[in-house]
């Protein structure tokens, strides 16, 4: 790839660009989340098609296939919310009118696809397995003119593969009928005119087996682009899954940034690229060559705390709303406003605002103050400024909205219910000063003034156990 050129005049890309980017998502069902590195592939193959498209004056086109061929592992219950991820977490648009393929109802169709081959010559079998003869389609390549290398190395955009299969005989359906990878990915290709693919270096090997198979089933037809991303490793064996980040608070927009941060020109601080559309409008012309790295939660975490401050209130009310989906919209309208802070610490307050029970942190000094401010304001007596432990009261919190601003949206049925719970919390406190005061007094006041004091055993005598 020449240095100062764009990726997306690559001419793998521009060749086949004139009915469109088209592009698929690769989706498993085995599981009712991505993991991470699969969410962010998928994303950044949406991200990048649109892109391409953008800068071409041509349309992005981003297909489904469903990769659930196996029927041990794949489970129909998994679908709502793999594509509610697609669609709400990374905001990808799918257009409905485009085919999305089940693999696992496509036997006829790759049945037909392999009897093409053998048609034509192609295969051989090797350890009863029918296998794509190598040698035969560079033959026939090479006959009709085309050299397979020099189209294998034209289909990389932004990496270099190998020219030739490391195998002869690449085995193609497996040992029970069904259709194996390479022929499933490429046939699937085919049908949905898919005409750049994004995928991650570890399957660079793939590319000059797929590249003949293309050929070898449309002669004539141009194979498409191939895009590579570097891998994202975690920690420990396996990266976390979308719904675990998402349940410990972690924002869809952070995510969606951090995700595709290193393929993003900089933002500004006051104007973090959320949204999809921003997100494509910030894409690179020059791509990363980074190599593989870990995924780090700390940046993460780093990244949903800078973005929560400055973030828009119509997305910040969205990500919230769908976490209270109950909480009266006037509600969420006032958080998103008035409390920009990270999803985790929104929730919970809209949990204050909305419903009876509540946790409390332990209580701050003048609590009891606080809490006979608020039990005369409950009455229409209160006299002076509310103290800032009123807050405390009322959501269980040290920290939070002004007290001033959360008396205005806090609902009046709730206050006479936090003022009970407040007093219950008070009570168990300082109980619980009580007995470590006890436990702690010293033997006597010469020991006390000694300096020394001695601490008294605890006996169920004096306990009265």
């Amino acid at each position: 790839m020449a240095d100062s050129q764009p990726w997306f005049t690559h001419s793998a890309i521009t060749a086949t660009s004139s009915e469109g980017v088209r592009t698929r998502l690769g989706i498993s069902s085995n599981h009712a989340s991505f993991r991470v590195g699969v969410l962010r592939t998928h994303l950044l193959t949406a991200l990048l098609a649109h892109s391409a498209a953008h800068h071409l004056g041509v349309r992005a086109h981003v297909a489904i296939r469903w990769d659930d061929s196996d029927g041990l592992r794949s489970r129909d219950e998994h679908r709502p919310t793999l594509v509610h991820e697609i669609g709400q977490v990374a905001q990808i648009p799918t257009e409905p009118g485009m085919m999305a393929l089940r693999q696992s109802r496509r036997d006829a169709r790759y049945r037909r696809a392999l009897q093409r081959l053998d048609n034509r010559r192609l295969l051989t079998v090797r350890h009863g397995l029918a296998c794509l003869d190598v040698d035969a389609v560079d033959r026939l390549m090479t006959a009709r003119g085309v050299s397979p290398e020099a189209l294998t190395a034209s289909v990389p955009v932004n990496a270099t593969t190998a020219r030739s299969p490391a195998q002869g005989a690449v085995p193609l359906m497996r040992s029970d009928g069904w259709a194996l990878w390479h022929l499933a990915t490429v046939v699937d290709d085919i049908d949905q005119r898919t005409t750049l693919i994004v995928r991650g270096t570890d399957k660079r090997d793939a590319t000059p087996v797929q590249v003949r198979l293309h050929w070898a089933l449309v002669e004539g037809r141009l194979p498409p682009a191939h895009l590579f991303l570097p891998k994202v490793l975690g920690k420990g064996t396996v990266l976390p899954r979308v719904a675990d980040l998402l349940d410990r608070g972690v924002r869809p927009s952070a995510l969606r940034y951090f995700l595709t941060e290193p393929y993003l020109t900089r933002a500004q601080a006051s104007a973090w690229p959320v949204g999809f559309s921003e997100l494509v409008g910030r894409i690179r012309t020059d791509l990363p060559s980074y190599g593989d790295s870990l995924l780090d939660e700390r940046r993460l975490d780093s990244v949903d705390r800078k973005l929560s401050a400055t973030l828009d209130p119509a997305v910040a009310w969205q990500e919230l709303s769908g976490h209270c989906p109950s909480a009266p919209t006037h509600v969420i309208g006032w958080i998103t406003r008035h409390y920009p802070r990270p999803l985790a610490q929104q929730l919970r307050l809209c949990r204050a605002l909305t419903g009876s029970a509540i946790d409390y942190e332990p209580p701050p000094g003048q609590a009891e103050e606080a809490w006979r401010w608020l039990d005369s304001w409950s009455r229409g007596a209160a006299k002076g400024p509310p103290p800032h432990p009123v807050r405390w009261v009322l959501i269980g919190q040290r920290d939070g909205p002004h007290v001033t601003k959360l008396l205005e949206v806090f609902p009046s049925w709730l206050v006479n219910h936090r003022l009970a719970l407040a007093r219950q919390e008070l009570s168990r406190f300082n109980a619980a000063l009580s007995r470590v005061s006890v436990r702690s007094r010293p033997s006597s006041s010469s020991d006390s003034n000694s300096g020394s004091p001695t601490v008294r055993p605890v006996t169920a005598t004096r306990t009265g156990a």
